[in-house]
């Protein structure tokens, strides 16, 4: 490795993002800032020929090559890009993401945004709108006293918790370790117990990221066993429902609704029913946005790779490691 550290900037931070870096580098390291979202495998990989850092989501084909690349910082929170696909990451590269500082703030508000707006019936109200139609919807879901479920008691599972207790709801998290201290949750239980919660919640929210344990964890069976009337809410990752089991529970009017960021497959296929579904609201992967959402999000992800840059360069522990 060069003695000064080659750090290859695929990330669309902003130039004041970029001072940041470069103060936490403090001469130790070259940073070269590049388009990367935007940029072709075969524009790519010359460049990471000559990084050893890279901060933001090169390629696994690219890394499988063979770079000198021994450290990625992604500003993703989710890490399934390298850990569940097809090509390994390689050995003896380290790798960090931002889960569980960067995220939960943003991605609690769009949950509460979306309880409400299915709670109060807002979409229907915006289809009356454009059939110039002035009619009462019926009864609305108050959250006063609500059981809420949460699958992932971490950053975001947590924010959405605390949200949620402004509005006396009494939230379950579902994590692995029960035993750790969660505020704002009444309740911790596992994976495991979780499916005995079902018929009591009237809200349901994953925040769950892949894993095998979580795929189609809520398949058609499961979705029968939710209360009747329930609002079900998905940020976590797509394949943690069965989306076509979830067209026909809609369809039945078991549900009151469902909010969708993540779909599995993702985007949906022309066709899906969950596109035409009335019951169901879907937005593409919206929810947190690493870049160009929030400000505030930007900073939070500056922040980690500032620090981690610092750490790395100093030779100390990583923040937020993955492997």
């Amino acid at each position: 490795m060069p003695d000064t550290t080659r750090v290859l900037v695929m990330a669309p931070f902003k130039p004041h993002h970029m001072e940041r870096l470069h103060d936490a580098a403090a001469g130790r390291a070259t940073l070269t800032q590049v388009p990367g979202r935007l940029m072709s495998e075969d524009e790519l990989r010359p460049l990471l020929s000559q990084s050893d850092v890279v901060i933001g989501e090169p390629a696994p084909t690219l890394l499988a090559e063979g770079t000198p690349v021994r450290w990625v910082q992604m500003t993703w929170a989710g890490s399934d890009l390298y850990t569940q696909g097809e090509i390994p990451f390689p050995e003896g590269t380290r790798l960090t993401n931002v889960a569980g500082a960067a995220f939960g703030h943003i991605i609690s508000q769009f949950v509460v945004g979306q309880i409400l707006s299915l709670a109060q019936d807002f979409p229907l109200y915006v289809r009356q709108q454009e059939r110039e139609l002035w009619a009462w919807a019926g009864p609305v879901t108050s959250l006063e006293g609500a059981m809420v479920l949460i699958f992932g008691a971490g950053d975001i599972g947590s924010f959405t918790a605390k949200r949620l207790s402004g509005f006396d709801c009494h939230c379950v998290g579902v994590c692995r370790d029960t035993s750790a201290t969660r505020p704002h949750f009444e309740r911790l239980v596992t994976l495991d117990e979780a499916e005995a919660e079902l018929p009591r919640a009237n809200v349901v929210v994953n925040c769950l990221p892949n894993t095998p344990e979580t795929a189609h964890w809520l398949d058609e069976r499961r979705l029968r066993l939710m209360r009747e009337g329930s609002i079900l809410v998905n940020v976590g990752r797509g394949n943690f429902i069965d989306c076509y089991a979830l067209a026909r529970v809609l369809a039945e009017g078991r549900l009151r609704g469902a909010a969708l960021d993540v779909c599995d497959p993702e985007p949906l296929p022309q066709g899906h029913p969950l596109w035409h579904e009335t019951r169901c609201f879907i937005t593409p992967h919206t929810a947190g946005g690493s870049f160009g959402k929030c400000a505030a999000t930007e900073q939070r992800i500056c922040d980690i790779c500032c620090e981690n840059l610092d750490r790395w360069l100093n030779g100390r522990e990583l923040t937020h490691v993955v492997i």
